[in-house]
Parts: C-alpha cells; sequence; structure tokens
C-alpha cells in the first residue's frame, strides 16, 4: 500500500513543477526557477537551502540579491538569466564565499561598485557575462582579467548603456545586437522591417474593418517574409535560432495588438504565417 508520506511527496513534487520551479528530487543540491517563482518563494519567512550548490533562475524581470544570497548561502554555481530585468543589491553576491562559476545575460541595474572582488569570491573559475551595464561591464574586465593566467575563465560581451535598454525594451529582436554572424548594417535593418511589421499589423486592426483582414494580414506576411529573404541572401545569417526569432517576433506583435483591442486575433496570425511561408527561403 502506498504510504501517505509518499503521496504527499509526489504531490508536493507535483505543485512545484505546476509552479514552474524545476528541482531534481535525487539531487537537491541543484534547483531552477522562473523569476516569479523565486521571488515568490524568496518572499516567505522559511529557513535557508543550505544543500543547494548548483541554481538558475530565468524570465528575471527583477531580483533582490541580497535575499538570494540570504536564501541559498551554498551556492556555487549560479546563473541569473532576465528579459531587460534589474538586479537589485549585486554586490551582495560577494558573499557567496564558496562561488565557483557565475553567468548573468539580459540583466541590468548593477553598477561599477557592484563588481564581484577576488577577495571576497576566492574560488571564482568561470565569469560568464552577456547583455549587461557598461559600467559593471567595464569594472568586471578590470577586476577579472587579471585572474586569467590563473585559469579563471572571463567571457564579458554586449556591454549595454542605458539608452540601448530604453529604446530596445519592446524589441524581441534585441539578441541579434553583437550576434556574430550579424553585422550591425543587418541588425538595423533587420529592426526596421519589424518595426514596418509591427506598425502595419496594428493599423490594420485599428482602422480596418475586419472583414478582408486575413487577406490584408497575408500581405504584410509576404512582405515580411519577402524582406528577410532578401537579408538573408547578403550574408546566410538566418539559421533555426534566427528563424524561430522571427515567427516570434510576428508572435509578439499580435499579443502587443491584441492587449491594445482586446483578444480574437487567431486567424489574423494565421494569416500572417500563412503569408510568411508561403515565400520565406529561410
Amino acid at each position: 500500500m502506498t504510504s501517505g508520506w509518499h503521496l504527499g511527496d509526489q504531490l508536493a513534487r507535483q505543485r512545484r513543477w505546476d509552479s514552474g520551479v524545476r528541482e531534481d528530487p535525487v539531487a537537491a543540491w541543484k534547483a531552477e526557477h522562473t523569476g516569479e517563482t523565486v521571488n515568490e518563494f524568496l518572499s516567505q519567512p522559511t529557513a535557508p537551502r543550505s544543500e543547494v550548490t548548483q541554481l538558475t533562475i530565468r524570465d528575471i524581470d527583477s531580483l533582490d540579491c541580497a535575499q538570494l544570497v540570504q536564501r541559498f548561502p551554498g551556492v556555487t554555481w549560479l546563473h541569473l538569466h532576465g528579459r531587460l530585468g534589474l538586479l537589485f543589491a549585486a554586490g551582495e553576491l560577494n558573499r557567496l564565499a564558496s562561488l565557483q562559476g557565475i553567468r548573468i545575460v539580459d540583466l541590468f541595474g548593477m553598477t561599477r561598485e557592484d563588481r564581484l572582488r577576488p577577495q571576497c569570491v576566492p574560488e571564482l573559475e568561470s565569469v560568464d557575462l552577456h547583455s549587461i551595464p557598461a559600467a559593471y561591464a567595464s569594472a568586471m574586465r578590470s577586476t577579472w582579467r587579471p585572474e586569467i593566467p590563473a585559469g579563471t575563465h572571463v567571457s564579458i560581451l554586449r556591454a549595454r548603456k542605458p539608452e540601448w535598454v530604453r529604446g530596445n525594451r519592446n524589441n524581441p529582436l534585441r539578441d541579434w545586437d553583437g550576434r556574430e554572424q550579424i553585422s550591425t548594417t543587418i541588425y538595423n535593418r533587420a529592426v526596421t522591417q519589424y518595426k514596418t511589421t509591427r506598425k502595419a499589423i496594428l493599423l490594420e486592426v485599428a482602422e480596418k474593418p475586419a472583414d478582408g483582414r486575413s487577406t490584408r494580414m497575408e500581405e504584410i506576411g509576404r512582405a515580411y517574409g519577402e524582406a528577410f529573404n532578401r537579408l538573408d541572401r547578403r550574408s546566410g545569417f538566418i539559421e533555426t535560432v534566427e528563424r524561430e526569432e522571427l515567427f516570434a517576433a510576428l508572435d509578439h506583435i499580435v499579443k502587443e495588438t491584441e492587449a491594445l483591442h482586446g483578444p480574437g486575433l487567431e486567424d489574423a496570425r494565421d494569416s500572417l504565417i500563412f503569408g510568411v511561408e508561403s515565400v520565406r527561403d529561410w
């Protein structure tokens, strides 16, 4: 007969999974959370999770590093991935004395004074930072480059200025800026085409009757597909990831349009995709 404890454990694990928490019950030292679920967890008065040594937090909009360190004091490998999110009190990460590796992607709010210091995190052997504030990136480079000869891996890419962050909050193609196979010219033209497509879709829904919308959406989709055909012929930069991101950008526009004008644009989205698929070479 199945014990009540076993059933309760199954239910607890299922609830954690349903809420976005990804933890291996066999490996209690490893945990993965979304930014939303970890913030809810940090707000509760529970004991520190000292057993967790590998921690991943994704989809971060905002995160208090002081609370994070207090709740997960034994972390040795930390991966923080945002959505142009904000890290508060990032200097508190210096209290993770056993830290061996850190990866921060697409997060902001950190200052020069928040840099990790070798005397505070002496075990740190991997520093991997992408799309972070320019001042923080500069401070981390100057602090950790002298550690490279001793074996520390240091990768700091895509330092962003405040104006870049302000200008790209509503740009789903922002990760293309600085990507290895995408030149600045291609990136700028891609963003221009995205904005043109967004404007056409918003205008169509706001000012035109629903009758005949499918035909117009197909036309907008074809124009989008053909524009990126032309861009791709120049350098062949559109691979699997970029193709998925181009379709995700269309989804982003449709969701934004629904937020402004109400739901019910499934047919419009299908027509857009049909138009793209009818012409795309990528």
